[in-house]
């Protein structure tokens, strides 16, 4: 075991740890956003119908139960989608946090290309109108997404990062 004190483990910075919360907090964040999707799809559904003339008039003259349970016309399946993009999405953000936790500058540049393609997708799609919920869900998305992008990129983090890289490149680790 080396005497050298640069050899040392460094303890992560308060920005890295948090960071790594807000990310937790973002998977999490998207877990709810997809529940919801499946206990509002009836609610999706007409706000959806309300944008389209057929599915607007089918629900005017049959009603909402006659569009989903017929499906006279294709009726988008707002759940399968939404749990296919969080399953795809959380697998891609916990494999990378594990490498950029671990200390690799590359894993942050990964993560923040998801996140920035995130946060325009999400802004994407409050520009349909979304129902109120998810809404406000894409405004708390999009401040969270910012707030990691801070923490991720913050002077502390990133000297972490090259103090980490410096270590194991010194064979420390």
């Amino acid at each position: 075991m080396s005497t050298d004190l640069d050899d040392r483990p460094v303890e992560a910075p308060a920005a890295h740890r948090i960071s790594l919360a807000l990310l937790g907090t973002f998977l999490g964040l998207g877990l709810l956003t997809v529940a919801l999707v499946g206990l509002l799809r009836e609610r999706m559904v007409l706000n959806w119908a309300e944008g389209h003339r057929d599915a607007r008039e089918i629900v005017a003259q049959r009603g909402l139960d006659y569009l989903m349970d017929e499906r006279p016309i294709a009726v988008p399946q707002f759940f399968a989608v939404a749990s296919v993009l969080f399953v795809t999405v959380a697998a891609l953000v916990v494999v990378l946090t594990m490498f950029y936790a671990h200390g690799h500058h590359w894993a942050r540049v990964c993560l923040t290309v998801l996140l920035v393609m995130t946060a325009v997708a999400t802004g994407s799609g409050m520009r349909v109108d979304p129902p109120t919920t998810f809404l406000l869900l894409s405004y708390l998305a999009i401040a969270l997404i910012v707030a990691l992008l801070v923490a991720m990129w913050h002077p502390s983090t990133s000297e972490h990062l090259r103090a980490t890289r410096s270590r194991v490149d010194r064979g420390a680790v």
